[in-house]
């Protein structure tokens, strides 16, 4: 039996995700994987700078998959795009929202206009206290950004079957909760070269904020500290933790003795892990507290994308500074024991690492045609 397909274009990799169904656990059953790597600066921030070399991955991780070039579910993902609910009337057709919510002239997205972006709407609940009326989830991308997913699935002679907002599928991969919940979390999405915050109201979207900057610049802070490869400072950063109480540690003299040298080394390590760390966090915690604006602040943080979840102490420090409870889970998902997924495996389990990585994907896999 084919699945659903989903495609995550990554700062690093596209990732192609085959879901079969969903068990009664609800773990999506992932049967076929396609990961293909990136050149530096092709994709940043989820901005498609070259589409050429994004096209030539998505061929390659379509083949890896073994599925189909048509029919799949890809995520859109940057600064620009944005989500909201509003309240309309109950009377309007799925169809009939765009054309009402155009009329009505309110910007959805705060860098652009209505005239500049495309829009998708679906059915979030109908207010119980007034039938004619129903709040709808209203997501918007910049059409240059949708324009840039469209052109890498030309180039790659790829037909997706729907563009989906990248942070609602990391949602769908990443929460289960029951159909009647109400509790509101945020995910924290950390991934190269962007964050995404996504709050919720149990399986509602709430508000979705994606920034700039990610695991990415804590490793170009170490290499420029140090002055090292990108990739050794990637390598470096996760053999290290972020000090519990840090303070900026003054760096030693030109006359420095050796040993002095090997402590200033450790020290230059230290101050550029823990300050660029922390400039992260603050970011993060700056887009949870934004989303006190549609109601209040989440009762828990999930903390995914391996731009943090391979650094030790960053949930720690992040649950310090918000004060919201941190956790750091894997995606309700099972990768299917076969030949083609034996290199997904570590002693007998799906590698945590690659189910991390893959969440976003599995979440496109999971979508369904709204209301």
């Amino acid at each position: 039996m084919r699945g659903t397909v989903g495609v995550d274009i990554g700062a690093t990799a596209v990732r192609v995700v085959e879901v079969t169904g969903v068990d009664q656990s609800g773990y999506a059953l992932v049967s076929a994987i396609g990961l293909a790597p990136l050149p530096l600066n092709a994709v940043v921030a989820g901005k498609i700078r070259s589409p050429r070399d994004a096209s030539i991955a998505l061929a390659k991780a379509i083949r890896m998959a073994g599925v189909s070039k048509r029919g799949f579910i890809i995520g859109v993902s940057t600064p620009t795009t944005s989500f909201e609910n509003r309240v309309l009337p109950t009377s309007l057709s799925s169809s009939e929202r765009e054309t009402h919510l155009r009329t009505l002239g309110k910007p959805l997205g705060s860098n652009y206009g209505l005239d500049e972006s495309v829009i998708a709407t679906y059915l979030a609940r109908t207010d119980q206290g007034d039938t004619t009326l129903s709040t709808i989830g209203v997501s918007s991308a910049l059409d240059d950004d949708v324009a840039a997913v469209q052109a890498v699935c030309d180039l790659a002679k790829c037909s997706p079957r729907a563009i989906d907002l990248s942070a609602a599928a990391t949602m769908r991969a990443m929460t289960r909760v029951n159909v009647s919940s109400m509790e509101i979390g945020s995910i924290v999405d950390v991934g190269a070269s962007k964050v995404t915050v996504t709050t919720r109201q149990g399986m509602h979207l709430r508000t979705v904020r994606t920034t700039a900057g990610g695991g990415d610049d804590i490793t170009k802070a170490i290499a420029a500290s140090l002055n090292i490869s990108f990739k050794e400072a990637e390598d470096l950063k996760y053999t290290q933790k972020l000090s519990a109480n840090f303070s900026r540690i003054a760096q030693r003299g030109a006359y420095a003795t050796q040993e002095e040298t090997i402590n200033t080394e450790e020290a230059l390590l230290a101050d550029a892990l823990n300050s660029s760390a922390d400039l992260l966090i603050d970011s993060i915690a700056q887009s949870i507290e934004s989303s006190s604006s549609a109601g209040p602040l989440p009762q828990g943080v999930t903390l995914c994308g391996l731009g943090a979840c391979l650094l030790r102490g960053f949930k720690d420090r992040l649950q310090r500074r918000t004060g919201i409870p941190v956790t750091i889970v894997k995606p309700w998902a099972e990768i299917e024991k076969s030949k083609r997924n034996a290199e997904y495996f570590r002693q007998g389990r799906p590698d945590p690492a690659v189910l991390i990585s893959l969440a976003t994907a599995t979440g496109l896999a999971l979508w369904k045609e709204p209301l």
